[in-house]
C-alpha cells in the first residue's frame, strides 16, 4: 500500500489489514498558536476559546466533506469564554477557530439540541466536563494506492478532513496461482472454495503447447476444436490483463488432455458455481443483507467498469457497494455465433466444465449483467467465447 502525495508505504498483514502513518494535512494551520494568545477546545456543546487580548474571533463550521455550513464572529475580551455552537444534528463537524493570524481547526461530536443563540455565553474560568477534548486535525488528501502481483492495482482516492472515519477493507489473498506463460493470478476464499478473482489469459496448455487462437468470424461460427482469442479483438496489453481471454468450451472441455488449469486448479463445475451462490445467500451477501432469495449479483461484481443502473440492488447501482465477497467479477464482451456480443460494461460470462445433459452442442455458462441482481445461469453452444474462472481443486 503506498499514499501517493505523501509517499508513506506499508505492507498488509495475512488477513489484509494495514496502516498508513501520514501528515498530510489538507486543512493547513496558519501561523504559531502559543498558549498565551490563542487556545480552544470542546467540551459537550461548548467551544471553549482563551485569548491573551481583545480581539475578534471567527468561528465556521464545516461537515466532513468541507463544506462550510455557518460562521460566528463575534469580538471578546482578554480572557476564557464558552461560545455554543450553532444547532445542528448529531453527527461530526470541523470547528475553525480564527484570531488575527492565528488559526487552528478542531474535530468533535455535535450534540441535538445545541444552542443557536448569542456566542458569547459566559465569561471568567472554562468550564470543567468530562467530555474528551479535541484535537487539531491532521488529515488526508491523497490517493492510496494497492499494488498486489497480477492484474488487481487499484487507487482509492481520500479526502476526509476526519481520518477516523475512513473505512478501506482490503480482501485478503488466499495465494498466487501462475500459469504456464507466467501470468500470475490472486485468489480469494469464499466459504469452503478458493476462486482465482481475474479472468484466465494463458495462451498455452500445462504440457507447454500453443491453444490455437483465431480472430476471425467464420472460424468462431462453427468451431467444433479449441480456439481462443481476446475481447473484441484487442491487442492492448493492459486490457488483456484487465478482461482476460475468450475461449471456446472445447478449450475449457474436462475431457481435453491438455488442461489449461495449472496444477491444483480445474474450471469450476455447474455444482461448484450453485456452491459459491448457496454460500452467499445464506451468509448474508445479498444486496439488502437477507438470507433468502437469489440477489448476490452486487457482491460478486467489481466496483468498477459496470455501466451504471438506478433500480436497488442492481449491480450498476451505487458500485461502491459492489464486491463484498471479492470475487472482483468485471463485464467483459462475449463471442456467440461468431460475432462479439455485449459492449465492455454490460455483463460478465464465465464457462462451467458442465455439458448440456439432452443436446451434446451446448455447455453451461453463468453471468452477471449490470441490471440485474442475480447470477445467473443457462446453456449456450460450445463455440462461443466466454471468460474463465478457476477453482482450486
Amino acid at each position: 500500500m503506498r499514499l501517493e502525495k505523501g509517499g508513506q508505504t506499508t505492507t498488509t498483514g495475512a488477513d489484509g489489514s494495514f496502516t498508513l502513518t501520514t501528515t498530510t494535512a489538507i486543512l493547513p494551520l496558519k501561523g504559531t498558536v502559543p498558549q498565551n494568545d490563542l487556545s480552544a477546545s470542546l467540551s459537550g456543546n461548548l467551544l471553549n476559546v482563551s485569548i491573551a487580548q481583545q480581539s475578534a474571533v471567527e468561528v465556521t463550521t464545516f461537515n466532513l466533506s468541507g463544506k462550510a455550513l455557518s460562521t460566528v464572529r463575534t469580538t471578546l475580551d482578554a480572557g476564557s469564554h464558552s461560545l455554543s455552537l450553532p444547532c445542528r444534528g448529531t453527527g461530526n463537524y470541523l470547528y475553525k477557530v480564527k484570531s488575527g493570524n492565528s488559526e487552528f481547526v478542531l474535530n468533535g461530536n455535535a450534540v441535538d439540541g445545541a444552542s443557536s443563540q448569542s456566542a458569547v455565553v459566559s465569561q471568567g474560568s472554562l468550564p470543567q466536563s468530562p467530555v474528551k477534548q479535541a484535537t487539531i486535525m491532521s488529515t488526508i488528501n491523497d490517493v492510496i494506492v494497492s499494488t498486489k502481483d497480477g492484474y488487481l492495482n487499484y487507487r482509492c482516492a481520500i479526502g476526509n478532513p476526519d481520518t477516523s472515519g475512513i473505512v478501506i477493507k482490503m480482501i485478503a489473498n488466499a495465494g498466487n496461482v501462475i500459469d504456464t506463460d507466467g501470468n500470475v493470478y490472486q485468489t480469494v476464499r469464499i466459504g469452503n472454495q478458493v476462486w482465482t478473482v481475474e479472468n484466465l489469459r494463458v495462451t498455452k496448455y500445462n504440457d507447454g503447447s500453443a491453444i490455437p487462437f483465431d480472430t476471425s468470424k467464420a472460424t468462431w461460427k462453427n468451431a467444433t476444436t479449441p480456439i481462443y482469442c481476446f475481447a473484441n479483438n484487442t491487442i492492448h496489453p493492459d486490457s488483456i490483463k484487465k478482461f482476460g481471454a475468450l475461449y471456446n468450451w472445447y478449450v475449457v472441455n474436462p475431457a481435453n488432455s491438455r488442461k489449461i488449469a495449472p496444477v491444483g486448479w480445474h474450471i469450476p463445475t455447474y455444482a461448484e458455481w450453485d456452491t459459491l451462490q448457496n454460500y452467499l445467500i445464506a451468509n448474508g451477501y445479498t444486496w439488502d443483507g437477507s438470507a433468502t432469495g437469489y440477489a448476490i449479483a452486487k457482491s460478486l461484481a467489481a466496483k468498477t467498469d459496470w455501466w451504471t443502473y438506478s433500480g436497488a440492488g442492481k449491480i450498476g447501482c451505487d458500485l461502491t457497494k459492489n464486491n463484498r465477497s471479492g470475487f472482483s467479477a468485471l463485464p467483459c464482451c462475449y463471442r456467440s455465433n461468431g460475432d462479439f456480443s455485449g459492449i465492455i460494461g454490460i455483463s460478465g460470462y464465465w464457462w462451467s466444465a458442465t455439458e448440456e445433459e439432452d443436446d451434446a452442442s451446448e455447455a453451461c455458462t453463468f453471468y452477471l449483467i449490470y441490471d440485474s441482481d442475480n447470477l445467473g445461469a443457462d446453456y449456450f453452444s460450445k463455440s462461443c467465447g466466454f471468460s474463465v474462472r478457476l477453482v482450486r481443486d
